[in-house]
């Protein structure tokens, strides 16, 4: 993403924060089980993104296993960076 954005142009995603509920991956086909926020802070940089923030937006996402047995919970964050 960062390639492809202007210079001054921002790159901002949102996520889930890692998490170990491994019902979303068998039933919802999540193809990984969140993320570390300083994870996505090191790509953001290494992608040459500068003024990079890794913030909590105080949302959580939620969902309900098949059989009711588990009841997921995560925390979202939202990654901004700018392009030099």
């Amino acid at each position: 993403m960062a390639r492809i954005v202007k210079p001054g142009g921002r790159v901002v995603i949102t996520d889930l924060d890692e998490h170990t509920f491994e019902f979303l991956v068998a039933e919802q086909h999540d193809r990984w089980m969140g993320f570390k926020r300083e994870d996505v802070k090191r790509w953001f940089e290494e992608a040459g993104l500068q003024n990079v923030a890794v913030e909590s937006v105080n949302v959580s996402c939620c969902a309900d296993s098949a059989c009711k047995t588990e009841r997921a919970e995560v925390s979202m964050f939202l990654a901004i960076g700018v392009k030099r």
